[in-house]
């Protein structure tokens, strides 16, 4: 987050049982993100072969690979954010000493905060709408929709929580 990452690309040691919690349940949405990324892999790896050496295309996995990507980013933000991968403009950053840094990190954590609680939020009366509309995708894979849409909710809680234990961080070092 600040000048406290250290050399092997790691987020600093958590120090509060909630900042371990939320480390670890950031750690296990990047490993699950991780694996769904090798899953749209193999299933278009497959899908391609089937459909231009067997001529048999597989129906349903572009609908899949659409609902997964979205799975993927969702569990996966949190680990960026945890990690301090997030995408953040230094323009400003750069130019401010210690105590304005650590504002700026204090806003733009607060930020992400407001960010996830709205989008947890949204998702999850999307959520109840489509279960309880009855909402299927339109595909081939006629999939109810509550079913992607709830890993918006899985991943506005995760981002949320990776917020907040930054933010504890942040509380926890010295002030400038």
């Amino acid at each position: 987050m600040l000048e406290d990452i250290s050399t092997d690309e790691e987020a600093p040691r958590a120090s509060s049982f909630p900042e371990r919690a939320a480390a670890a349940i950031s750690r296990l949405g990047g490993a699950l993100s991780a694996l769904l990324i090798l899953v749209v892999l193999a299933i278009t790896a497959v899908s391609v072969f089937n459909r231009y050496f067997l001529g048999r295309p597989l129906m349903g996995v572009d609908e899949a690979t659409g609902f997964l990507v979205v799975a993927i980013v969702m569990f996966g933000a949190a680990e960026a954010l945890r990690r301090g991968d997030h995408i953040r403009i230094d323009l400003l950053f750069d130019h401010l000493g210690p105590r304005g840094r650590w504002w700026l990190e204090l806003w733009s954590l607060a930020s992400v905060l407001v960010f996830a609680a709205l989008l947890l939020v949204a998702s999850w009366h999307t959520v109840v709408f489509s279960r309880q509309f009855g909402a299927y995708s339109s595909g081939y894979l006629s999939l109810p929709m509550w079913i992607p849409q709830l890993t918006m909710v899985v991943g506005a809680v995760l981002i949320g929580l990776a917020a907040l234990a930054a933010m504890l961080r942040l509380f926890g070092e010295k002030r400038p």
